[in-house]
């Protein structure tokens, strides 16, 4: 089952994690797809043109990417981005 955690996130949370979690290449264009455009891992896969599980592995580093910059947003870091 693919929990999309990432669309109720608000436009300051989006343009922050952006900015500031350290995303590399692909996991920027995941973390895009996912937010921006609402797209499940596996149309991300094959948009990306990534095997399904690539993808998860993508996704996997990029959660813990926004775990460890999340405490940084709810100290007022974020701020700059509204």
């Amino acid at each position: 089952m693919d929990k999309c955690y990432y669309k109720d996130f608000i436009e300051d949370e989006k343009q922050f994690y952006l900015h500031e979690a350290g995303f590399d290449d692909r996991e920027e264009q995941l973390f895009r797809l996912r937010v921006y455009d609402g797209k499940t891992l596996e149309e991300s896969a094959e948009i990306m043109d990534y095997c399904t599980r690539t993808i998860e592995r993508i996704n996997r580093k990029m959660k813990r990417k926004i775990m460890k910059a999340a405490p940084m947003y709810y100290r007022g870091v974020s701020s700059k981005y509204n």
